[in-house]
């Protein structure tokens, strides 16, 4: 084989390669199987005035920042320092002209900076006014993969902004390692990762000294504290999700650190991917030994997930209805003839980013469907019986969805929350003979079949969910 062919070779061989990687992080982010490990470097924005005539009517524009940097800059003019000298808080704080006295005030200046807004955060509000609001690409990444679970490396509360904002404030819970063993948060089990979560691995921003990261020294200790004060469940469950870090421009050891001390064993399945501009050579080799994949354009990355988990959801939207899914949101059970209601009802839950699955296709209703079909049922999270004047015409027939009723009823049993939430037709008896005692003891939501309008209904739904 001649040079030219052995280069080419080779190159296909790195496509083939990158394109397993890509096709791997699109996979497990429509399972749900992805976590996201978000830093500072891409994640806020501020407006930015356009004094140019540029023929554009908004003379706004959106200013990409990291805001460890912006607040280390505003920290310097304040001590009459130049500002854009230094790249780290422990640069600042150490350099001759910042006063030694004051080196330790600088978890109390950080918390003032922050205190109205963490205020409102903690009072289930969006602040009107941002010091830095979440970039469109950090809005753009959370909107399209719909993570429920995301951790922040930064002590400033922009990914909890942008998390609020796409689940509402009420639904996302804020939990914190704040180097403190009693007052560190973890998760209650593998179930508790679906809930709308932003998890501050190294502390929340606020006056009390040494319960975020600000400088080195700070970082050594909280490194420290992780290894022997792990949320164990939080980082039993990390082990076996696919890891996404994005914007943690972290030196070799640190990103090694990090990676480590959430996966804990370096050869397990699912891998992740490391976007990291400033990585070196030796941190790629390591990255790559372990099956990790990287990448070093946070931007270029989320525009190719974009891109691509769009063409994999139609993909497997044309798919998902010939067997029936597992670890859905929701499980829909209803009549065939009720099935252009049924589609209303799913596209409306669809809109709001769950995962939802009904049999539209009409399986099999032999011994091995019925088996999926229960084990469906029972891996779901909600399950929505439809039921209107068909279910009564049909009551001398046999049908699948009473099948369904009674798995659905036997798991509500297990539960000391709502499993089973009905929709009813309007003018249907619901306490009729038709329908199962049990089943009648939940309270239903009526629509008109003329005009079906689920959207309050799947709001409920929703908010529903992402508190459970």
């Amino acid at each position: 084989m001649n040079k030219e062919n052995i280069f080419k070779s080779k190159r296909d061989k790195a496509k083939t390669e990158n394109n397993r990687q890509w096709a791997t992080l699109i996979n497990k982010i429509v399972q749900g199987e992805v976590v996201p490990v978000i830093g500072p470097e891409f994640m806020a924005s501020y407006e930015k005035e356009d004094s140019e005539d540029n023929g554009n009517d908004d003379k706004n524009t959106e200013e990409w920042v990291n805001p460890h940097l912006e607040l280390i800059n505003q920290l310097a003019e304040s001590m009459d320092i130049e500002p854009g000298q230094h790249q780290s808080f422990s640069e600042l704080l150490y350099d001759d002209a910042f006063p030694a006295s004051e080196r330790m005030e600088i978890y109390d200046m950080l918390g003032e900076v922050f205190e109205q807004e963490i205020a409102a955060l903690n009072r289930g509000e969006l602040p009107r006014k941002r010091i830095f609001a979440p970039s469109s690409l950090l809005i753009k990444l959370l909107k399209t993969c719909r993570f429920r679970f995301v951790i922040t490396t930064s002590f400033t509360p922009v990914v909890e902004y942008a998390m609020k904002e796409i689940y509402g404030t009420e639904n996302v819970r804020v939990l914190n390692f704040s180097n403190n063993p009693s007052g560190n948060d973890d998760i209650e089990d593998v179930d508790d990762i679906q809930k709308p979560t932003v998890y501050y691995m190294f502390g929340r921003v606020c006056r009390q000294e040494k319960r975020y990261v600000v400088n080195d020294s700070d970082m050594l200790s909280f490194c420290r504290s992780w290894l022997s004060n792990a949320p164990k469940t939080l980082v039993s469950v990390l082990k076996d999700k696919y890891l996404l870090l994005l914007g943690n421009s972290y030196s070799d050891w640190l990103c090694r650190f990090v990676w480590y001390s959430m996966k804990t064993k370096l050869e397990t399945e699912l891998k992740g991917m490391v976007v990291n501009p400033a990585a070196s050579e030796s941190l790629l080799q390591f990255m790559k030994r372990i099956d990790a994949f990287t990448q070093q354009d946070p931007k270029a990355v989320i525009e190719r997930i974009d891109t691509l988990i769009e063409a994999e959801r139609a993909s497997q939207e044309e798919n998902k209805f010939k067997k029936p899914e597992i670890n859905t949101d929701v499980f829909i059970s209803y009549s065939r003839r009720d099935g252009d209601v049924v589609k209303t009802l799913y596209d409306q839950l669809r809109e709001k980013g769950l995962r939802v699955w009904y049999d539209k296709e009409k399986l099999d209703t032999g011994a091995k469907f019925m088996d999926d079909i229960k084990l469906a049922i029972r891996k779901t999270r909600i399950f929505i019986p439809v039921l209107s004047h068909h279910i009564e015409d049909e009551k001398n027939e046999s049908h699948p969805y009473r099948t369904e009723w009674d798995t659905a009823l036997e798991v509500d049993s297990t539960y000391g929350r709502n499993f089973i939430m009905p929709v009813c037709e309007k003018g249907f008896d619901f306490y009729n003979g038709c329908i199962p005692e049990k089943l009648q003891r939940h309270n239903a939501k009526v629509y008109d079949k003329e005009k079906p309008d689920f959207s309050e209904f799947v709001n409920e739904v929703y908010n529903y969910l992402m508190s459970i």
